[in-house]
């Protein structure tokens, strides 16, 4: 461990800047903000980032290392939000009773006038229109 921590200190700039590339596709490549082929392409780059982190780091096993206990910590940091949205949303489970139909709240009144305001506006732009083509 005393090595693997000597290593740590030695990291260079370009070291670092591979392993927050790895780190950020390696997330984007996990979630589903993105399309297939964008996820793919992110798992491409956290792979060659990775690889690029290995190859600089001496001796590059320790490169390897590292990486692999940031997959592992990502993989803790998914397993632990988990855990706190099942704790959160217990309740749900538990039976707790739902609003009845009744008691749900109807949309703010100035929604509708903010809708009302809109389409006379839009009413309005095309009079405008109409005018200037005759």
């Amino acid at each position: 461990m005393g090595e693997l921590n000597k290593t740590l200190h030695q990291l260079t700039l370009a070291q670092y800047l591979l392993a927050a590339v790895f780190l950020l596709g390696y997330g984007t490549a996990l979630g589903s903000m993105f399309g297939p082929t964008s996820r793919r392409r992110a798992l491409l780059l956290a792979l060659l980032a990775a690889a690029g982190f290995s190859a600089l780091t001496q001796p590059w096993e320790h490169g390897v290392l590292l990486v692999l206990c940031a997959i592992g910590g990502v993989g803790v940091f998914i397993a632990v939000a988990w855990v706190f949205s099942a704790v959160t949303a217990s309740g749900r489970w538990a039976g707790v009773p739902r609003r009845s139909p009744a008691r749900v709240r109807q949309p703010p009144p100035w929604r509708d006038s903010a809708a009302l305001v809109v389409a006379k506006a839009a009413r309005a732009a095309r009079r405008r229109k109409r005018h200037r083509t005759t």
